[in-house]
């Protein structure tokens, strides 16, 4: 693989992750941060820790089948309401961060990663010069 190759590889990886985080890290944020709070009742903990099984069971089968995880963010927002009971912040952050993914994040990945593909394919027919 060439050194542009490898770059692109390298920043479209780097995207994808961005992506990942900014589409479950508010929930699981403010899910934990609820959790720490001490004013939370119990039950409301048991339901958060419930939803958020169920959502990580989903999200296991989203990427096998390579499913858009953006509506089990949801179920993990609604978890997250019942931990921290101010669902405006949540869903203000949520909104943020899924605009972020949607509209910048992803469209970059997308842009590397097909030139990564390209890429991938002119070093395939281009003879590499080994110095022999």
């Amino acid at each position: 693989m060439s050194e542009i190759t490898e770059k692109y590889v390298k920043i479209s990886h780097i995207l994808f992750f961005i992506g990942f985080f900014l589409t479950f890290l508010p929930a699981i944020i403010f899910g934990v941060a609820g959790c720490l709070n001490g004013s939370i009742k119990t039950e409301n903990k048991v339901t958060f820790g419930a939803i958020s099984f169920v959502a990580f069971m989903l999200t296991i089968l989203g990427i096998k089948v390579k499913f858009n995880c953006r509506a089990i963010t949801y179920i993990l927002i609604f978890a997250a309401y019942f931990v921290v009971k101010r669902v405006e912040i949540v869903v203000l952050v949520s909104g943020i961060c899924a605009m972020l993914d949607d509209f910048v994040i992803r469209p970059l990945h997308k842009y590397y990663r097909d030139k990564a593909k390209i890429n991938k394919e002119i070093d395939k027919r281009i003879p590499v010069d080994t110095g022999e």
